[in-house]
């Protein structure tokens, strides 16, 4: 996908998005590639992605977007928080160590 409009209306960059997924549990996606793609995000799930996964992973990307849609500054200030850094393990949205996504993070 691209971040193209959001870059332009709301001065983020896909990099701002990616970085902000962390502190929702998400493994952060590719955003230099492709090339051809400006303010690329590429996300491939896996076919051992459950549906709750991935429509948790669409309520997160709708919440960046607004974040960056009510105040951009404050999305480029908090981004890339992650919990788990150094960690072997790292709770996920839903899963019975985490209490859910971390907007606040």
């Amino acid at each position: 996908m691209t971040l193209r409009r959001e870059a332009r209306e709301y001065g983020t960059t896909a990099m701002d998005f990616a970085k902000r997924l962390l502190d929702f549990g998400f493994h952060a996606p590719t955003t230099y590639f492709p090339l051809l793609v400006p303010s690329a995000c590429s996300s491939s799930p896996t076919e051992t992605e459950s549906k709750e996964e991935l429509d948790a992973f669409v309520a997160a990307m709708v919440a960046i977007r607004e974040e960056a849609q009510t105040d951009a500054a404050k999305l480029k200030a908090r981004r890339g928080r992650c919990r788990c850094v150094g960690s072997t393990t790292c709770a996920r949205p839903g899963s019975s160590t985490s209490p859910g996504p971390r907007p606040d993070a």
